[in-house]
């Protein structure tokens, strides 16, 4: 979300959703071939936490940055 109110963020959000989500979806896929359900259950609570987290945090930046836009409107633009 960060990525659409900023150019320069994009590869940094992919990074932090990569990081965030890879490893849990892949050790619960892991953990279900070998039969290791309990610790498949584990995996995919994490995942869901990654992804609830993901998600607030990207619901947060845009709510900030709304507040901030708005806030701003009243202001002439700068020149230059």
């Amino acid at each position: 979300m960060l990525s659409l109110t900023s150019a320069k963020s994009a590869a940094l959000i992919g990074v932090f959703i990569s990081v965030t989500t890879v490893p849990a979806a892949a050790f619960a896929a892991l953990a279900v071939t070998t039969g290791a359900w309990r610790t498949a259950l584990e995996s995919t609570v994490q995942l869901l936490v990654n992804l609830v987290g993901i998600a607030f945090a990207g619901v947060l930046v845009l709510l900030l940055r709304t507040r901030r836009e708005d806030r701003n409107l009243g202001r002439p633009l700068a020149e230059g």
